[in-house]
C-alpha cells in the first residue's frame, strides 16, 4: 500500500515540478533528521504528541522525497544511498525515543523496539551482501514503522490505552519481521546452494 502512495506522490510531483527540482537530495536527507530531531525536541518541551506527531510525518516525507530529488536530477550516488540509510537509523532511534519520552512505552519495550528495528535494517543489509534480495519481506518495513508511531503519538491525549496498544502491536509485528527476514534468507541461501549442487551434478554428466 505504501509503495503504491509513493508511487501516487511521485507522479504528481513529476506533474507539478517535471525535471526541474533546484533541490540537493543530500539536504534534504539532513533536513530530515532535523525534523526526526524535533519529535523529540516537542516531547522534552512538553508539546502535544499531537504535534510530535505531524513533526514525525513530516520528516518521513522528506525522507521519501530525496531519493525522487536525487533519481530526477540525476545525482543518485553511493555516498547519498549511505547518508539516507544512516539518516534512517538514526530517525528511527529518536522517533523510538519520542515514544518513550511521552510514556506510550516504557523503557525495556522502547529498548526492545530500537532493537528490532535496527534488526530489521540489518537482516536486508547483511542478506543483500549475500544476494539475497528482501525487499519487501515482513510485515513492518520502515513505512509501515513510521505511520505506526505517528498514530501512536497522535491517540496519545485522546486515549493513552489506544496509544500503547499500537506501540506493543507496533514491536510484536517488527519483531516478527525480523524473523520472517531471517527465515527468508535461510530459503534463499537453501535454494542458491541447491542450485549449485545440481549445476554441479549436470558438469560431471557431461
Amino acid at each position: 500500500m505504501l509503495s503504491r502512495l509513493k508511487r501516487l506522490m511521485e507522479a504528481v510531483l513529476d506533474k507539478v515540478f517535471g525535471g526541474r527540482l533546484p533541490l540537493d537530495p543530500n539536504a534534504i536527507t539532513l533536513l530530515s533528521l532535523v525534523l526526526s530531531a524535533t519529535v523529540v525536541a516537542a516531547a522534552l518541551l512538553g508539546l502535544p504528541p499531537l504535534s510530535a506527531a505531524l513533526l514525525l510525518l513530516l520528516s518521513a516525507l522528506l525522507d521519501a522525497l530525496d531519493g525522487y530529488v536525487a533519481r530526477r536530477t540525476g545525482k543518485v550516488t553511493r555516498f547519498g544511498a549511505f547518508l539516507d540509510s544512516t539518516v534512517d537509523r538514526a530517525s528511527d532511534a529518536l522517533h523510538t525515543y519520542a515514544l518513550l519520552l511521552y510514556g506510550v512505552l516504557g523503557f525495556q519495550a522502547a529498548y526492545a523496539l530500537l532493537a528490532s528495528e535496527l534488526l530489521v535494517s540489518y537482516t536486508r543489509a547483511r542478506a543483500e551482501s549475500l544476494g539475497v534480495n528482501l525487499s519487501g519481506v515482513g510485515l513492518m518495513e520502515r513505512g509501515e514503522r513510521v505511520l505506526a508511531k505517528a498514530a501512536a503519538l497522535a491517540s496519545r491525549t485522546v486515549d493513552p490505552t489506544a496509544a500503547r496498544a499500537i506501540a506493543y502491536a507496533l514491536l510484536a509485528l517488527t519483531a516478527a519481521t525480523v524473523l520472517q527476514r531471517v527465515v527468508a534468507v535461510a530459503r534463499g541461501l537453501r535454494a542458491e546452494a541447491r542450485l549449485k549442487a545440481a549445476g554441479v551434478g549436470s558438469t560431471r554428466e557431461r
